[in-house]
């Protein structure tokens, strides 16, 4: 690897969000420190997506650019799941930390890494000069958490103490980090992940009387989707008691996950403050996103890990130098952002990543030719039968984590194409859907639900079978292409 001078080097802070879905969720009325010192001062990228639409996938996609099916790690838990999987496969010596961290940066992260973590919650993975992540589930309700100070275990108390609030502490070692490495002669990345709005993160409690605290979550066209018929196996199985769930749940998840954001938005404000009293914030680029989205009703759906839109599409800004304000509607993706981090660093990239830097359409750039559809992915539930968060941080609601089994799918600019397998994952192919988004956005009418269907789409279906079985085995340069 190669770096640039070190004058010439920018700093990186990259904000994680856990669960902020793009889709529904008017996540900017609680952000608007976010919104005017990141979204409004960047490029805003409409099409942005989570390759699989789950945490730890999700994360270890973003360390490394690479897809779920060559990190290894397509769910939570188990063999193909979870931090145990990811580490074991290699990937801790592969993410964008680790290059950066061997050209010369100063490297933290603060708060949430990846669903298993917690096996070994002293470990302190290569290529990170400083270390805060959360060691244990309670973290996602906010109190009552230990974190992994640089291999040291440091407990966190209740709510008696505000202090203890978990995005607030997030908040309090970022903008330390800031100053101290801001004080040295080195570049820095900082990597600032609160679980807010993750269920069951409550407010802070200054935030309890938010304008949200009593608000219905928004009914879109596919909220609590009248007529499943039309719809995969496992969802038509599951209806009644998804819909029961909607119905029991759904306003308190949606009340607190705008609750959380607001904490989340004063860390943004926090962080950005004090890069300016520094005198780094012309120097450092400004990246806000999440892990992935969340269905708040859709389909009769409360989680993530499903194809549709409310899962997959996530927000995505980035602010700094020599970036205009703007929006740009490419279709983007979390492995997209490794090698965005690298080329901007002057880093190299490595041949294996499978994403494209950003950086052309950063500065405006219209690049000659750049993807037209995307892979996702999904191996089904992990071992503890949810594959969300730990059973007793979401006991009130375990009832709304039924099992999604495995799928892939094609996203295209007009087409979303889903396959779906048995839970035990079998390759043979259970069921399809097809969606034509131009004239279904809310992914409504399956067009494969009948026979007829399936006749008149035989050839369509046909060309996104080879499509996506060339994405689903691609590696490095043909997952660009």
């Amino acid at each position: 690897m190669s770096a640039t001078a070190p004058a010439d080097r920018p700093n990186f802070v990259f904000i994680l969000a856990d669960d902020l879905d793009q889709t529904t969720s008017p996540y900017w009325a609680a952000m608007p420190y976010t919104a005017s010192l990141i979204r409004d001062r960047g490029m805003t990228f409409t099409n942005g997506f989570a390759p699989t639409p789950i945490c730890c996938p999700a994360r270890g996609t973003i360390l490394t650019g690479k897809y779920g099916h060559n990190t290894g790690v397509l769910t939570n838990s188990g063999d193909v799941g979870g931090w145990a999987t990811f580490a074991a496969n290699g990937n801790e010596e592969k993410t964008f930390a680790r290059h950066l961290h061997d050209a010369g940066y100063d490297t933290a992260l603060v708060g949430k890494y990846m669903n298993g973590i917690e096996a070994d919650p002293t470990h302190v993975p290569p290529g990170w000069s400083e270390w805060y992540g959360s060691a244990d589930n309670f973290f996602y309700t906010g109190y009552n958490y230990a974190l992994n100070e640089n291999g040291a275990i440091v407990d966190y108390g209740g709510p008696e103490n505000p202090a203890n609030y978990s995005t607030d502490v997030v908040a309090a070692k970022s903008t330390d980090f800031i100053r101290r490495a801001a004080a040295g002669d080195e570049p820095f990345f900082l990597y600032a992940a609160s679980t807010a709005p993750h269920l069951p993160l409550p407010p802070a409690p200054r935030h309890a009387d938010n304008p949200f605290a009593d608000d219905a979550a928004p009914r879109t066209p596919n909220f609590n989707e009248p007529d499943v018929s039309d719809k995969p196996w496992w969802l038509q199985q599951s209806a009644r008691e998804r819909s029961a769930q909607v119905a029991v749940v759904n306003n308190q998840d949606y009340q607190n996950r705008m609750g959380s954001l607001y904490a989340l938005d004063e860390m943004v404000r926090d962080i950005v403050e004090t890069l300016r009293s520094v005198g780094e914030l012309d120097d450092t680029y400004l990246v806000f996103t999440s892990d992935n989205g969340y269905n708040l009703g859709a389909h009769r759906l409360i989680n993530k890990q499903a194809p549709y839109d409310e899962s997959m599409r996530v927000p995505l800004v980035v602010a700094g130098p020599g970036i205009a304000p703007g929006t740009d509607n490419h279709m983007v993706a979390h492995i997209d952002l490794a090698p965005t981090f690298l080329e901007l660093a002057g880093v190299g990239i490595p041949a294996d990543v499978d994403g494209r830097s950003l950086v052309p359409l950063l500065h405006g750039t219209r690049p000659a030719s750049w993807r037209t559809d995307l892979l996702g992915q999904y191996a089904g539930p992990g071992v503890d039968g949810q594959d969300g968060i730990a059973a007793e941080a979401v006991a009130h609601a375990a009832a709304v984590y039924l099992d999604i089994p495995p799928w892939s799918g094609l996203r295209t600019e007009r087409y979303l194409y889903v396959r779906w397998y048995d839970l035990d994952r079998s390759p043979q192919i259970h069921e399809r859907e097809l969606y034509d988004l131009s004239a279904d956005s809310y992914q409504l009418t399956n067009l494969l639900a009948t026979p007829a269907g399936r006749a008149e789409n035989a050839a369509l279906v046909a060309d996104l079978d080879t499509r996506l079985n060339e994405l689903a085995a691609c590696s490095g340069a043909t997952c660009r292409s």
